[in-house]
């Protein structure tokens, strides 16, 4: 077995090295979204808070999790509310993920169907614009199921 750039004597260096470090440390984490749509969403969305002097928010896999369990709610069930089907809150779904949080918010959307064009439609919206640029929130998680976007914003208690 050759590799690249490493000469033959540290070969077994190496390999002894790589038996001591667990399989698991050396996988990389789940960094961001998987989705390409919600993955250049998040990415237009964040350089948009740079621009204008915001800090980017942190990718929260848990909060993904939430929105993403939202978005295919309305799927499933064919509805488009803040309000799941069972007539729960975002709220109270962060509180059953054991969540806590000194603020959070929520946009939804339906129909768009590219990252750039769900923030071009957030954008020319007062309400959800406002939580795109808060500086309020310092986490979020966007979950995309079929044409309905959940994005949930979150600042951890203080």
């Amino acid at each position: 077995m050759r590799f690249p750039g490493i000469i033959a004597s540290s070969r077994g260096l190496l390999i002894a090295l790589m038996l001591l470090v667990p399989a698991a440390s050396r996988a990389k984490p789940a960094r961001g979204p998987t989705d390409p749509e919600v993955a250049s969403f998040v990415a237009l969305m964040n350089a948009h808070r740079v621009a204008r002097g915001l800090p980017a928010l942190i990718w929260d896999s848990r909060l993904a999790a939430v929105a993403e369990a939202h978005s295919r709610d309305m799927f499933r069930r064919h509805y488009f509310n803040h309000t799941w089907s069972d007539g729960s809150s975002t709220w109270e779904r962060l509180a059953d993920k054991g969540i806590t949080y000194s603020a959070a918010g929520e946009n939804i959307a339906w129909g768009q169907p590219t990252g750039s064009d769900v923030l071009r439609s957030w954008l020319a919206s007062r309400g959800h614009r406002r939580n795109i640029e808060s500086r309020l929130y310092t986490r979020h998680g966007v979950g995309k199921v079929g044409p309905y976007w959940t994005h949930v914003f979150l600042r951890p208690p203080r």
